[in-house]
């Protein structure tokens, strides 16, 4: 018997196989397997549509955040089934508004983008320091109570004016930052400077009418929120067509 050759003992290479490799709908399917950013899919949790993203979005969270906060103030600064103590806003504005804001600022600095990291790192500075004018442990508003009446002065609505007066000049430079972002952005920030305006010049000039018009805007801030939030959160892998909403934007190649 003669001995074995190099090219007998060589394994034979057997090319794989694939049915229906041409199939137009299955090569789709494949190629939803792996990531935009190079990684497998996770189908850990089958009730929740494959994502395909290398990050999460963390906008709608922080947007919806914004736009309850402007919601329930609207609500109450037009009295709404006539409550007269809304600091049941502060659990909100502690939590939702600025933890969650704060948080959502900071991821977004970390995945490199500043634009939004500004915004929510400043709208979340503004819920927790409003909270703590309604926190009794700040002694914000004793500062401004009259011994005598045990009730607060006009001081304290003319502070909390030029308090507002002076985020109204912030979200200036916001909307100035934002022309080339999309309807949806510009139009929630444009609401929200109005109502911190009108609000805040009610407050200086003890107009009630003023002030009640700013908290209308605060309606009109609260739905450009939730509008720019669900046309990032309403996604064909979780939305039905006719129910996702497109922010129109407006950047266009130079």
């Amino acid at each position: 018997m003669s001995a074995p050759t190099a090219q007998d003992s060589t394994p034979s290479v057997i090319t794989p196989t694939y049915y229906g490799a041409g199939d137009l709908e299955k090569a789709a399917r494949i190629q939803r397997v792996i990531t935009p950013g190079g990684h497998p899919a996770d189908f850990s949790q089958p009730g929740i549509p494959q994502q395909h993203r290398r990050v999460g979005n963390p906008m709608p969270a922080g947007l919806l955040s914004f736009a309850s906060l402007f919601l329930l103030f609207g609500l109450y600064g037009l009295g709404a089934h006539h409550v007269r103590h809304p600091n049941v806003v502060v659990p909100l504005l502690v939590f939702y508004g600025g933890v969650c804001q704060n948080l959502i600022g900071w991821f977004e600095m970390f995945i490199g983008n500043t634009f939004s990291a500004t915004i929510f790192l400043t709208f979340g500075s503004f819920a927790l320091s409003y909270a703590c004018c309604l926190i009794p442990t700040f002694g914000v508003i004793a500062a401004f109570t009259d011994p005598a009446t045990g009730k607060p002065t006009e001081e304290l609505e003319y502070a909390i004016g030029i308090f507002l007066i002076v985020w109204a000049c912030i979200m200036v430079l916001f909307i100035l930052a934002a022309l080339r972002s999309s309807v949806a952005i510009v139009s929630c920030l444009s609401a929200a400077f109005f109502a911190f305006l009108l609000i805040g010049c009610g407050d200086l000039t003890a107009n009630k009418h003023v002030s009640k018009a700013g908290y209308g805007f605060c309606f009109v801030a609260a739905a450009c929120g939730i509008w720019a939030a669900m046309a990032g959160y309403w996604t064909p892998d979780t939305t039905l067509s006719w129910i996702r909403v497109s922010p129109i934007p407006l950047s266009k190649d130079e």
